[in-house]
């Protein structure tokens, strides 16, 4: 198999999320755009140096229906060490799929009907170019019901926070939030984790409807700082997914999970005037750590910055949502992080065949 899915595949079967520990943590952001894709404000260099300038350890240029080789952008000479570009597109029709660590570009033309068809080529095709697939935001436009995504095979990444203003996150009257769905693919048996990106095309204009950089990211837990240990390291889970909050410590495996808040470093974040958090009309000002069952379940809630959950065997996964509310003058704002579902059956060796 191609490239980095060997690797891949072999470690999934003896990994479980946090199972094995690495050295270190690295944010990044999967999901940006430059003034290549045409509807992007900003330049390649210019874009990348945002990022570095703020922290983050790695980045993907996804253009739209364009392949970014990170050796075509100029980056600064006396930047920080730390700081890589993944290669990758945006494959773009009437839904979008980021195409991760390839090799190529990933055509898109692909027509059918039946949405399920063109995801399936969408992820086939980005495996065949050596990279990982993350299904984007797919209540964009309404773009996809979990009927579409449920029958597609090697499919196990998706946006389930993605920062761009219009991109339908909470859902609405009749369509779930991507997180109901995210908890409607899980209870069925998929095998799911859950991506945060920023989705950025604005850094000359800023506003809560411009799509800007920094509104969600992910923290990847990974032995080096290489484009194909990070995308090993998204491929088994071993990330969280962040709209804020950050965190310090994470731990879980089939029998328990452990969770700390960095408050300090949440704090940090809010201070920020890009990051936009989300309004609420209900809530109790302070940490909130729950832990989420099959079909969205809450099966335990602690208040706090800590905590920690023993496994119910009967219970086919847990996953943990992490929130933190403060009242401002605006009301009430809430931020978040998710971590990654714990299996207990046998749905992780079914994908490694």
């Amino acid at each position: 198999m191609q490239r980095v899915l060997i690797a891949l595949y072999v470690v999934l079967t003896v990994s479980v999320f946090g199972a094995e520990p690495a050295t270190q943590w690295y944010k990044g952001n999967t999901h940006t755009h430059t003034i290549l894709c045409g509807h992007a404000d900003s330049e390649p260099p210019v874009v990348a140096q945002w990022y570095i300038d703020r922290g983050y350890h790695f980045l993907c240029l996804s253009e739209h229906n364009k392949y970014i080789d990170p050796a075509t952008v100029e980056l600064p000479k006396d930047r920080r060490k730390d700081f890589i570009l993944i290669p990758g597109q945006e494959i773009t029709s009437s839904v979008h799929m980021t195409a991760l660590n390839t090799m190529r570009l990933v055509r898109w033309e692909f027509k059918s009907p039946n949405k399920s068809e063109i995801v399936q080529n969408y992820v086939d095709g980005t495996r065949e170019a050596g990279g990982l697939p993350i299904l984007n935001h797919p209540n964009f436009q309404w773009a996809l019901k979990a009927s579409d995504i449920l029958p597609v095979k090697n499919l196990h990444l998706f946006e389930l926070y993605n920062g761009h203003p219009s991109v339908n996150n909470d859902g609405d009257e009749t369509h779930p939030s991507t997180e109901v769905l995210w908890d409607v693919l899980l209870s069925d048996g998929l095998v799911v984790w859950g991506v945060s990106s920023d989705d950025m095309h604005n850094l000359k204009k800023w506003g809560p409807k411009i799509s800007n950089p920094g509104r969600g990211w992910v923290s990847v837990r990974s032995s080096e700082l290489t484009p194909q240990a990070i995308t090993q390291a998204m491929f088994k889970g071993d990330f969280y997914s962040s709209s804020g909050v950050v965190l310090k410590a994470l731990k879980a495996s089939t029998s328990a999970y452990e969770i700390e808040v960095d408050e300090a470093a949440t704090l940090k974040e809010l201070e920020s005037p890009v990051l936009i958090t989300k309004s609420v009309t209900e809530g109790e000002p302070g940490w909130r750590i729950d832990f989420i069952g099959k079909g969205g379940k809450v099966l335990q809630s602690v208040k706090g910055t800590q905590a920690a959950y023993v496994l119910p065997k009967n219970e086919p996964y847990v996953r943990s949502k992490i929130t933190y509310t403060r009242k401002t003058d605006e009301g009430l704002q809430q931020c978040f992080a998710w971590t990654q579902p714990v299996f207990s059956d046998d749905r992780l060796a079914k994908v490694a065949k």
